[in-house]
């Protein structure tokens, strides 16, 4: 049977980027691609929502990874990702990305060339790689890359795991052996590339492909969705104390590991929540949900583009935050569903993009 609540909060996790990515426009501590004028209430809902979602999004790609293996070949799996993944990925950096740093450049640095000129500047400017003020970046579809590595190099242990006689007893997990698994995306965390954390998403995929899709931890999640939820809010709420009360830069090592590794336990914490939330009241389909399941990859590749073209207008059209915020995550969502709706019309856009037919 098709798990639906993975659906759902994969969709929950891709819609959440249109208030994300607007409150970058407007956070005080990160530069973006247009700026507008700061907020605290865009400050806290940033390190609020920032720590989990994308982990959640690795954690659910691993689980769709384990519904996908049972249905396919090795070769077919890798075929499928390629296609799923890399294809789109190339496409977008290539069509899509440089529209972002085009808008990047005229904020930041003045640029008063034409597009054209500027998307020369994408491939041979000195960059960071986060674009931010310009030059190549990969944007928000690290993500699509970052998730293709991630399932190859997954591949020989899901390999071997598969052909052991020994396998995880899903019906002996409980809490106290599911909960000390952060460790490990706390010990992988040292792993980063381009400034972000593969060893921790990579973690995060082989915890939601080996424990999280057993029937074993879905049952248990659950059963004790309560307990978890309220520790998750908890444990939130401390580390919000902990962001605005400890100096992190004149702290002792020691504190930072703890620091460090309290943060993994809050991160592991909600995501536990949300599926075990999600198992319960969100297992379900209609044909809204349906469409948005269908659809939210499509709007993950495109909403940011949309949203920083939008963003760069809309802050120097409206003077009010509050306005400027709201058409900038309204128009953001509109276009990209409309961006989909072209995409799935037109055969070619469909491969470039990674639809199925």
């Amino acid at each position: 049977m098709r798990k639906h609540y993975i659906d759902n909060i994969r969709t929950f996790g891709i819609l959440l980027l249109f208030p994300f990515h607007t409150s970058r426009i407007f956070n005080s501590f990160e530069t973006f691609y247009v700026v507008g004028k700061p907020s605290v209430i865009c400050d806290n809902f940033i390190r609020i929502s920032s720590d989990w979602f994308m982990p959640l999004l690795f954690a659910i790609a691993g689980i769709s990874a384990s519904l996908a293996m049972e249905k396919h070949s090795i070769k077919q799996f890798i075929k499928e990702r390629f296609f799923k993944l890399y294809i789109p990925f190339m496409f977008g950096v290539i069509l899509t990305v440089p529209i972002q740093t085009f808008f990047a450049e005229k904020q930041h640095n003045g640029y008063t060339g034409s597009y054209f000129n500027q998307y020369v500047l994408f491939f041979t400017k000195k960059t960071d790689l986060t674009g931010y003020t310009g030059g190549f970046t990969p944007a928000h579809l690290w993500f699509l890359l970052f998730l293709f590595v991630i399932s190859l190099v997954s591949l020989p242990l899901i390999i071997l795991y598969k052909k052991s006689n020994k396998k995880i007893n899903e019906n002996k997990l409980n809490l106290w052996i599911i909960l000390p698994l952060f460790f490990f995306n706390f010990l992988l965390s040292i792993i980063k590339i381009g400034g972000q954390g593969f060893g921790e998403y990579l973690s995060f995929f082989l915890l939601g492909y080996l424990i999280l899709s057993t029937n074993g931890a879905t049952k248990l999640l659950e059963n004790k969705r309560l307990i978890l939820t309220t520790s998750a809010i908890i444990l939130s709420i401390i580390r919000m104390v902990m962001i605005y009360t400890v100096d992190f830069e004149n702290v002792s090592f020691e504190i930072k590991f703890l620091c460090s590794a309290f943060n993994h336990l809050t991160t592991w914490t909600i995501i536990l929540a949300i599926l075990g939330l999600g198992k319960c009241y969100f297992d379900f389909s209609n044909r809204i949900l349906d469409y948005f399941s269908k659809s939210s990859f499509t709007i993950y590749i495109f909403h940011q583009t949309w949203l920083v073209a939008i963003g760069y207008y809309t802050i120097r059209f409206f003077s009010n935050g509050l306005v400027q915020f709201s058409i900038i995550m309204i128009l953001t969502f509109v276009t990209s569903v409309l961006t989909y709706e072209f995409v799935r019309a037109v055969p070619i856009a469909r491969f470039m993009f990674g639809l199925k037919k």
